[in-house]
């Protein structure tokens, strides 16, 4: 089981590998509005592109913090190891104080239920922002789609059990909120500070090695693809400048390294 254990100051993190999404270089341009496969091809130079599922798991001042999820049942063969990974170090689903959602694209939430009877982390409380909330119960209620439908019951059912929680605010000790609106309304990520060490927790950010380079390329997914781009490159500039120790959910796992610019480009260098 896929697990990488780092200490950021006095906080304990565990990068969980969750699955990988089934991505086909051949259709990646479908992603990517007015990306032609020819630019994917030459962006990918002959690499696979990533689609890795990288959900950290951080215990801080006595509370144990998952952020995101992942597929869970719903992602197939390839994905759903959220509960085996925690396992492997200890950690049983009902240890789980906070769940911290990102966002609620799928792939973030779907894991929220083993199965249709059992629902995971029975004493965790959820935490997302306003935003996030408000955008998506809207979306759900105004569609007929019976997987809207689903979701729209599951977190009304969950309701009583959510926090919400603006940029700036602190979970846990060190363990602060970051605003990364722009992918969705109410995106955001999560800043570990302890002991003069940082980990910035950019989830969707970006989706694929390529956007560092170019981070005009807009996802298919994006609620607000001009705001996501003014994100991606505001936050990028900021983990370069500063030298931030930074995690993505979809980059190679465990989606850990430093970003830097060079001749007016982003470049990743994952850690070894």
């Amino acid at each position: 089981m896929s697990v990488h254990q780092l200490k950021i100051g006095d906080i304990e993190c565990a990068v969980l590998h969750e699955g990988e999404s089934d991505l086909i270089a051949a259709n990646l341009a479908q992603r990517y509005p007015g990306v032609s496969q020819a630019q994917i091809e030459r962006a990918l130079a002959g690499g696979a592109p990533s689609g890795s599922l990288n959900l950290p798991c951080i215990s801080s001042g006595g509370t144990r913090i998952l952020a995101d999820v992942g597929f869970g049942a719903a992602g197939g063969p390839t994905a759903g190891n959220t509960e085996a990974a925690l396992n492997s170090i200890g950690i049983g689903l009902a240890d789980i104080d906070i769940v911290f959602l990102s966002h609620f694209h799928g792939d973030h939430i779907a894991g929220l239920a083993l199965d249709e009877n059992r629902m995971e982390f029975p004493r965790a409380r959820f935490v997302t922002t306003q935003a996030e909330w408000d955008e998506w119960i809207g979306r759900w209620s105004a569609s007929d789609a019976p997987g809207d439908q689903k979701n729209l019951e599951r977190f009304t059912s969950l309701q009583d059990r959510f926090s919400f929680v603006s940029a700036g605010e602190e979970i846990a000790p060190g363990v602060t909120v970051v605003d990364l609106k722009g992918h969705t309304l109410g995106h955001a990520g999560l800043l570990l500070e302890s002991g003069g060490e940082r980990l910035l927790h950019v989830v969707d950010l970006l989706h694929q090695p390529f956007q560092f380079a170019h981070t005009n390329w807009h996802f298919s997914f994006d609620s607000d693809p001009e705001l996501a781009e003014e994100t991606r490159r505001n936050t990028l500039e900021r983990c370069a400048a500063e030298g931030i120790l930074t995690l993505f959910y979809h980059m190679p796992f465990p989606g850990l390294g430093q970003v830097s610019e060079e001749g007016g480009a982003f470049v990743w260098n994952p850690v070894a």
